[in-house]
């Protein structure tokens, strides 16, 4: 079967010569397609620069990459020019995108300094046209093995004082979780740092503990600052507290517990090798201090032959020892003291539940009871009891400790720790 076009009798190329609608856009065209072959046949090639085109530095599967070493540094800030040649309806239709610079890293294979020469790249699928030169011809780079490391910061508080009367403590870091800081930067760095300071420059007089914002900065040990630029650190500001601290001198005060009741702590006559110590804290915690009560010794612990005691400093919140002082030593006079050992028979109780009965088939032997000289020489045996508690205890056999008491005397005690068998019923 053939096909046959007809062409309407209304339509001939004398009319669309004439119309205007259509030898406008043809001429359009017409010009376009001239002009181009002309420009091809004339002119076939044509040079174009680039310029601020930026470099890239792949590492993946170098030495480097494979050894733990990376790029030191921004080195996109490093722009190149970059010139071109082609045909030129290729090159004018170009776009800065479609071309890069990049330089190979597989020669290097220790950390340092390097001067690598540059190539040119396209990023497009046209590859009609040639780089005629690249300046600079090369890129500068660094590679180091990246390490990470934690310090302690020491903040710095530059020109803070204290109003009269007060004193200004050594400034802290504060605002963080905790004092210290990771750093991740080039090995040869990192060995350089030596402390690092958390910096805030005040110049004031302060009456009250006062934070500050404060600047992270690095020095080496020559106390030279150290350029933070390639480094990544995990506090990039911090703050910075100066505490405002007042001080006085108190007298020391030593505790006893266990004692009889009615037993004054104050007919207990001893010494602390410390009589006065200065304490420092806040103004408000310091103006209520009068006194620094020790821990409590345990009367039952003196005797005779033991009356010398290393016991530690009960301090309220905010206030801490001047002085470098762990623990003082407290010595009892026990000059006009006595001790006698006795045999304790009777045995009472307190905390008995309801309906539970307790009885003890035993004796106390040799109870020691140190006191005055005067009162242990008219003390005997059937001064004294033992007294224990009982309290929620069932039925049952029971081995419990016993306070040794004596109701005509509350100044004497007894030396060491007892018990006794107990049987609930």
């Amino acid at each position: 079967m053939k096909w046959k076009i007809k062409i309407p009798n209304s339509l001939s190329l004398r009319k669309l010569l004439y119309n205007k609608r259509f030898t406008i856009p043809f001429s359009l065209v017409a010009a376009f397609i001239f002009w181009l072959i002309i420009m091809i046949n004339q002119n076939p090639d044509a040079d174009r620069t680039f310029t601020d085109v930026p470099v890239t530095i792949n590492l993946e599967n170098t030495f480097a990459a494979e050894n733990g070493m990376e790029i030191i540094g921004d080195i996109s800030s490093q722009k190149f020019t970059v010139t071109i040649k082609g045909p030129r309806y290729v090159v004018s239709a170009l776009q800065s995108d479609d071309i890069y610079v990049y330089a190979s890293a597989a020669a290097i294979n220790a950390p340092g300094e390097y001067q690598l020469e540059v190539s040119g790249g396209r990023n497009t699928v046209v590859s009609d046209y040639e780089f005629i030169s690249i300046s600079p011809s090369t890129v500068n780079v660094t590679l180091d093995y990246v390490d990470t490391k934690e310090f302690t910061i020491k903040a710095r508080a530059e020109g803070a004082s204290a109003a009269e009367g007060l004193i200004a403590e050594t400034a802290v870091v504060s605002g963080t979780e905790s004092d210290t800081i990771t750093i991740k930067g080039p090995r040869t760095v990192i060995n350089t740092i030596d402390s690092v300071v958390a910096y805030a420059q005040v110049n004031e007089t302060l009456s009250e503990s006062t934070t500050f914002d404060a600047e992270i900065q690095l020095f080496d040990e020559n106390g030279e600052q150290i350029d933070a630029s390639v480094l990544t650190l995990s506090e990039s500001a911090v703050k910075v507290t100066v505490p405002i601290s007042k001080s006085k001198s108190v007298p020391v005060v030593a505790d006893f517990s266990n004692l009889p009741s009615g037993f004054s702590k104050s007919s207990i006559s001893y010494k602390v090798n410390h009589g006065t110590v200065t304490v420092i804290g806040t103004p408000d915690a310091i103006d209520k201090i009068t006194q620094v009560t020790l821990s409590a010794i345990d009367i039952t612990t003196v005797s005779k032959s033991s009356y010398s005691f290393d016991v530690s400093p009960r301090l309220p919140e905010g206030v801490r020892l001047l002085d470098s002082i762990e623990d003082f030593t407290v010595t009892v006079d026990v000059s006009d003291y006595s001790e006698r050992s006795f045999t304790v028979s009777e045995i009472r109780y307190k905390g008995l539940s309801s309906g539970l009965s307790a009885s003890s088939g035993t004796v106390i032997r040799n109870v020691k009871i140190c006191g005055p000289r005067s009162v242990i020489n008219k003390l005997t045996a059937d001064m004294l009891y033992a007294e224990t508690d009982l309290t929620d205890m069932a039925a049952g056999e029971h081995t419990v400790f016993v306070t040794v008491r004596c109701d005509e005397y509350n100044n004497i005690w007894q030396v060491g720790s007892y018990s006794t068998t107990v049987k609930i019923q």
